[in-house]
């Protein structure tokens, strides 16, 4: 603890030696790569076309009613549930856990194929996001590139994604 302590101070002390001009000369940023490349306009063209399968949509349409049979049995539970006997309150109970299952199930499989489609865009496009990524890394002479796991707090300015997504949705 105290060894993390010193060498966090002797870090900021560093820091705080270092001249103003290497600050204005490395600029920090930040940039989600998976957002940079799920929004681009191939990409939402490929969760549209997925949306559209017929496996995809008979999924989502099983997933929606589903879901609207689990609410309309738990708003009957919560509504009737009082007045039913205990063998009727087992069978809901039963119904409840066997459509949540359904659900999870369901839930996963959609989950699965966009996840799919996803890393299927990430490959195709990513020789597009590294020349991109690079291109805005030198333009605005970028010292430091930070993910967003590793930021814990960037203002917008700081973000660069939506820039490198411009530029692969240029790029032929």
């Amino acid at each position: 603890m105290l060894v993390n302590f010193t060498k966090k101070c002797v870090a900021a002390a560093a820091l705080c030696m270092m001249s103003a001009v290497s600050f204005a000369e490395a600029k920090i940023a930040v940039i989600n790569p998976e957002g940079a490349i799920l929004s681009t306009a191939v990409a939402k063209a490929r969760f549209e076309k997925l949306e559209k399968t017929s496996d995809y949509a008979a999924t989502k349409a099983k997933l929606d009613g589903i879901s609207a049979d689990y609410k309309a049995l738990q708003e009957s539970a919560k509504k009737d549930g009082s007045t039913w006997s205990n063998e009727k309150k087992e069978e809901v109970a039963k119904k409840i856990q066997g459509l949540q299952q359904d659900a999870q199930f369901n839930g996963q499989k959609l989950q699965k194929s966009r996840q799919e489609a996803a890393e299927a865009i990430a490959q195709e496009l990513g020789q597009k996001y590294q020349a991109a990524l690079k291109q805005v890394v030198d333009a605005e002479k970028i010292g430091l590139l930070l993910g967003p796991q590793a930021a814990i707090f960037a203002t917008p300015e700081y973000d660069i994604t939506a820039k490198v997504t411009d530029l692969i949705n240029k790029a032929k």
